[in-house]
């Protein structure tokens, strides 16, 4: 994505001072007409269309190398400068800055807007405006591009160099950016992308890896009379070396969980609260919390077998005295099932809940209504849920173990997914014993 100036998005602003320069405004202070005054709005705050093309390009980057940004912008209408050597750049540019910035970028119209096709998918995952490069009133395209922009409170983004480096180094910036800012009288914010060229370079293939977006300090445009200022803050930010490679917070944080005893304790905890009344399954513990130390998940699994079988003993112990515990998203046919199981194996009859879905607190009360005894139950309590969670700890810790590198990066990702595939499988079951 090119073009000598601009990102935007917004209605047109209105010229507040015409230009002037000569003797028609002499009884007035030079000063005061020397530039174009142009109105600039407020910062537009969230939007869903930026949202959710921040979140979409920041996961993306996840997934193919990681991406983290380095400094912080002010919160109001300003012009961004960066480096350009891919068409990754723009989408880094969404994915650093959040949506309530609402930033817009300009787009080659000859190469971006020349096909409707184009045009459109080009609006859905980046919201650009087009500006012509070719044919003349290049720099009055960029204006008009502008004028929408920061006359919407939005932040623009230009690539000074106006096409892609080819070998990743930094081309000749391009004066147009700065007059914008000056017209505009908005701050001009340097950025320096790094990694991009690597991740996808001109002409290249997507080759996966880490992409950093570090943010300049803000320069008020009427103190600069050329690029060069912008320049040398973007060259040193790109000097600082290649990319780190980004951390999930919540991978880091469940990580030394699971180093500590204290994964160890909540997954006793967990499998005792679900054979008690917790409706979610004793294996998401592995899924969700010991998957960020995949070298933990099978002894995490052997402490889940454990709680279970303590919260199956003190249910059918509540039971039996006539104190059945809640069991949220369990139904009859559920409890049906159990007691029929019980009633014709015994003890045994606790090894059916391993494979038919109905949850191991409904076994549990119904061995305590139909006085079980206490010994058998425990037994065949631990088998039944020491098999499955072993068998489950052993699928997540190669799964969590190949997918590591990704799961450091996007962890959050992954927990959400998890989360949202768990909850479609639980309402399929209790759909299925509701019948």
């Amino acid at each position: 994505m090119s073009a000598d100036e601009p990102r935007t998005d917004g209605p047109e602003a209105v010229p507040v001072v015409a230009t002037g320069t000569g003797g028609h405004h002499g009884h007035a202070p030079a000063e005061a007409f020397r530039r174009l005054r142009r109105r600039v709005g407020l910062p537009p705050g969230f939007n869903v269309a930026g949202a959710l093309r921040h979140l979409a390009w920041r996961s993306a980057f996840h997934l193919v190398g990681g991406f983290r940004v380095v400094g912080a912008a002010p919160y109001e209408p300003m012009v961004v400068v960066a480096n350009h050597s891919s068409h990754a750049d723009t989408p880094a540019l969404l994915a650093a800055f959040p949506a309530p910035y609402k930033p817009v970028v300009v787009a080659a119209g000859d190469y971006w807007f020349d096909a409707a096709w184009k045009a459109r998918l080009l609006q859905i995952a980046i919201g650009a405006v087009p500006v012509r490069r070719k044919g003349g009133g290049g720099y009055e395209s960029l204006i008009e591009g502008a004028t929408q922009v920061l006359g919407s409170g939005s932040s623009l983004f230009v690539f000074p160099e106006g096409t892609r480096s080819t070998d990743g180094r930094l081309g000749r910036f391009r004066s147009g950016a700065l007059r914008i800012a000056q017209e505009f009288d908005v701050p001009i914010l340097p950025v320096a992308i790094v990694g991009t060229h690597e991740l996808l370079a001109k002409k290249g293939r997507l080759t996966p890896g880490p992409v950093e977006v570090r943010v300049g300090h803000p320069v008020d445009p009427h103190t600069l009379t050329d690029m060069k200022p912008l320049v040398a803050q973007i060259e040193g930010m790109l000097a600082a070396g290649p990319p780190v490679p980004s951390r999930s917070a919540t991978w880091r944080v469940l990580r030394g969980v699971m180093s500590g005893p204290g994964g160890m304790v909540g997954a006793v905890v967990w499998g005792f609260a679900e054979a008690v009344s917790l409706p979610v399954t004793s294996e998401m513990y592995l899924v969700l919390v010991a998957a960020a130390h995949p070298r933990r998940v099978v002894p995490a699994a052997a402490c889940l077998a454990v709680g279970s079988v303590a919260g199956v003993l003190v249910t059918r112990a509540l039971t039996e005295r006539g104190h059945r515990p809640p069991a949220p998203l369990t139904t009859r046919a559920m409890r049906e099932r159990a007691a029929r199981d019980l009633a014709t194996a015994g003890a045994r009859g606790i090894w059916q809940q391993a494979l038919n879905g109905v949850p191991v607190k409904v076994y549990a009360a119904e061995a305590g209504a139909a006085h079980v005894p206490a010994a058998p139950l425990a037994l065949h309590a631990l088998g039944a849920r020491g098999a499955r969670s072993l068998a489950v700890g052993g699928a997540v810790a190669a799964a969590s173990g190949a997918g590591a590198p990704l799961l450091r990066r996007s962890y959050g990702a992954y927990l959400g997914i998890a989360g949202a595939t768990f909850a479609v499988g639980l309402g399929l079951v209790v759909r299925r014993w509701s019948r």
